[in-house]
């Protein structure tokens, strides 16, 4: 479905409508700071396989890059993306309408707002998760992850389409193929506000069919989180029509079967269904007290679903690894509904945003797989999808329906190639991809067809220059490119953006970026402290960007460049306070938008030359603290982290930007033997934000101070 739209605020006038309908248009298809691994040894060796060359240990890899372990996961009290995006230095949310619906960024790449392509790639495994003109990431349950890499910066040549601004791989966890293994959790927690407790749990059974041959893991969860908000079916006064309302389920199962034909062929097939389904929204109109007005009967929802399906054969041939990776997604029927109050003369009416998707994705690539100078990669990427978006606004005396179906046929050569110097003292790399993608568009509004069509191309590339004077450091250069095909819009939001003056066509230019990036990895007092620290330059060309019309339509156009540059800082330190650990991770950065189209500044003086990029807060910093102590067989240990957001610009005219805001949150249990009992408050604080909004009646904040138990068995 096409999410070449988004919301704005409240409108007073019919084209104000118009412009409402489209621009809150949300697909109905949901989609590290380097820690230190449970299982790690003494050094605090963390293992990734982000560059397709096999694993490599987190402090080799020369570029912006983390790791999170499933036990780290646990420990940080991470549960969904907006989670995780606080782990990650420069990145932010731009983006919240429901339980199944956000946006992420990095470094800047949510200036022109949440349309189009996704910046961010998203890889389950070894295929990307996502379909076109959608931004939003897939609503992933952590119980069964095995680790998540997350790499910072456009990742052009090796994750291409969709990754311009980085990417974030979640990798699950396999089948045991000696013995059978189990885990599970199950919580409970209270929040403030809520009327009724929270629940969830999970679970995970792995049995080896044929020993040391074929295994099965089979896992899943429940999560239902109780609703905050009361709703109001005119202003916010007297008796609410329904009281705690925005209650939101996810649930999710999956299987992963492991067949080790031999010992040179492995084939892993995975299969993976969830859902979200959310009563109203979690876009309301106030955040303290949170209640939802103007609904008048409607009542509100957000429900997404999809399976997704995956098969990753590996076959050693020689010194080389051959790969052929394929998935194929399916986001079933699903989508929002909401009350909006656009004030006389339309009043109260309705919006309702629905669609589904599909999307088949192949990649083959041969890898170097043995020790040595030596190291590449070179594949075919291929990937066929298709979207359906429809909207429907219903007035008393005004309705505005449509739909859109926008399909994508594209392919991509790819490679990469290291060879190591002076006997590693200094290691080159290159990487190019050549992209191309034939791209078609069909809409009707209120009965009116329209196409579009495209076939944009694009040369991406990648160099890089490790340096390593020694055993425990590395410092390294890299640079490289990221490219996004265009929105395809219709004539009349083209002929709309002409007359405006500003230069568009029912096929937006691509946009790209350029990244320069120098930084230093390393340890220090025996790996007792890691640090990461990476600068940044990066040049926006062409960022895509949604448009409101004088006639009050929305519509596309490429609003100009910008630039974003940046430090990033992670740390570890295992503290000489035995069991103590600290983790800090940071960023700060001056963003801004370099080369706007004057028509286009002159349409929204928002966006202008020196302004600071939209969705890209000043700073982000994050300080976690661990503390572990075994007393005979029980292991006593205590969590805490303060989370720290800058300040930032919106794209809406009202709610100009978001104050800088805390987020805290504190652990604290016991382990013995299989098991584990802990005791959580997350949002101590009781912050209640905003941290996003669209529009001053539709805010987005924290879920409010809540305290809870979880109960733990793990045997694998």
């Amino acid at each position: 479905m096409k999410a070449s739209f988004r919301f704005r605020a409240v409108r007073t006038r019919l084209a104000g409508a118009a412009a409402a309908a489209a621009l809150f248009a949300v697909p109905a298809h949901a989609q590290d700071s380097a820690s230190q691994d449970d299982d790690a040894p003494a050094g605090g060796e963390i293992v990734v396989t982000a560059s397709k060359t096999g694993a490599v240990t987190l402090d080799k890899v020369p570029y912006a890059i983390q790791a999170f372990d499933g036990g780290t996961l646990k420990e940080r009290n991470i549960r969904d993306g907006s989670d995780l995006i606080q782990l990650i230095p420069g990145a932010s949310q731009a983006q919240e309408i429901g339980a199944g619906y956000r946006i992420f960024s990095f470094r800047g790449s949510g200036a022109g707002g949440p349309i189009g392509d996704g910046l961010i790639g998203y890889y389950l495994d070894d295929t990307p998760f996502g379909v076109p003109n959608n931004q939003a990431a897939p609503p992933v349950q952590y119980f069964d992850i095995e680790q998540v890499e997350v790499l910072r910066g456009p990742q052009g040549t090796l994750y291409g389409l969709g990754s311009s601004a980085g990417t974030i791989i979640y990798r699950t966890k396999n089948p045991d193929l000696d013995q059978v293994t189990y885990a599970g959790e199950v919580e409970l927690s209270g929040t403030r506000s809520a009327g009724d407790p929270n629940y969830r749990g999970a679970a995970a059974f792995s049995v080896p069919i044929v020993p040391g041959k074929l295994g099965l893991r089979i896992s899943g969860g429940y999560d239902r989180r109780s609703g905050t908000a009361d709703i109001f079916a005119g202003a916010p006064t007297g008796v609410p029509r329904e009281r705690n309302a925005n209650d939101a389920t996810a649930k999710d199962i999956q299987a992963v079967l492991l067949w080790q034909a031999d010992d040179k062929t492995t084939v892993r097939t995975r299969a993976w269904y969830f859902s979200t389904d959310q009563k109203y929204l979690n876009v309301i109109n106030s955040l303290d007290p949170p209640f939802a007005s103007f609904q008048g009967d409607v009542v509100g929802f957000d429900r997404r679903r999809a399976w997704y399906a995956s098969n990753t054969i590996t076959r050693e041939i020689g010194d080389f690894t051959l790969t052929n990776a394929t998935s194929y997604q399916k986001s079933l029927p699903g989508g929002f509904q909401v009350g909006l109050n656009l004030g006389a003369p339309l009043g109260i009416g309705v919006l309702e945003n629905g669609g589904d998707a599909r999307n088949f994705v192949n990649e083959l690539r041969l890898a170097t797989s043995t020790p040595g100078p030596f190291k590449g990669v070179a594949g075919i990427f291929y990937q066929n999808a298709r979207s359906l978006y429809t909207f429907n606004l219903t007035f008393p005396a005004f309705a505005l329906s449509g739909r859109t179906i926008t399909k994508t046929e594209n392919a991509a050569l790819f490679t990469e190639a290291s060879y190591e110097l002076f006997d590693g003292l200094i290691t080159p790399l290159v990487g190019l991809r050549y992209f191309k993608d034939e791209r078609e568009s069909d809409s009707i509004s209120n009965g009116v067809a329209v196409a579009s069509r495209a076939k944009p191309d694009a040369l991406t590339w990648r160099a890089n220059i490790a340096i390593n004077p020694s055993p425990d450091w590395m410092m390294f250069f890299n640079a490289g490119t990221g490219f996004r095909s265009g929105i395809l819009q219709s004539q009349a939001q083209a002929d709309a953006v002409i007359a405006d003056g500003v230069p568009s066509d029912i096929s937006l230019t691509p946009d790209k970026l350029r990244n320069l990036e120098v930084g230093v990895k390393g340890s220090l007092f025996d790996g007792a402290l890691r640090v990461a620290v990476s600068l940044y330059d990066i040049k926006y060309t062409n960022i895509q960007s949604a448009f409101n019309t004088s006639i009050g339509l929305s519509a596309f156009a490429n609003l100009g460049d910008g630039k974003a540059q940046g430090i990033d800082i992670e740390a570890t330190w295992r503290t000489p306070l035995p069991g103590l650990t600290i983790n800090a991770i940071g960023n700060i950065n001056d963003s801004k938008f370099t080369r706007v189209r004057p028509a286009f500044a002159g349409a929204d003086p928002r966006i202008a030359n020196g302004l600071r990029l939209l969705n890209t807060p000043e700073h982000n910093f994050r300080l976690d603290a661990s503390y572990e102590r075994k007393i005979g067989n029980v292991e006593l240990f205590a969590t805490s982290s303060a989370t720290f957001i800058g300040r930032s610009r919106l794209g809406d005219a009202v709610v100009d930007e978001i104050d800088p805001y805390e987020l805290y949150q504190a652990s604290l249990g016991v382990r013995f033997d299989r098991y584990e009992v802990r005791l959580f408050g997350d949002n101590l604080s009781d912050l209640r934000g905003p941290t996003s909004a669209n529009g001053p009646t539709l805010l987005a904040g924290p879920r409010p101070r809540t305290f809870g138990i979880t109960f733990r068995v793990n045997t694998n």
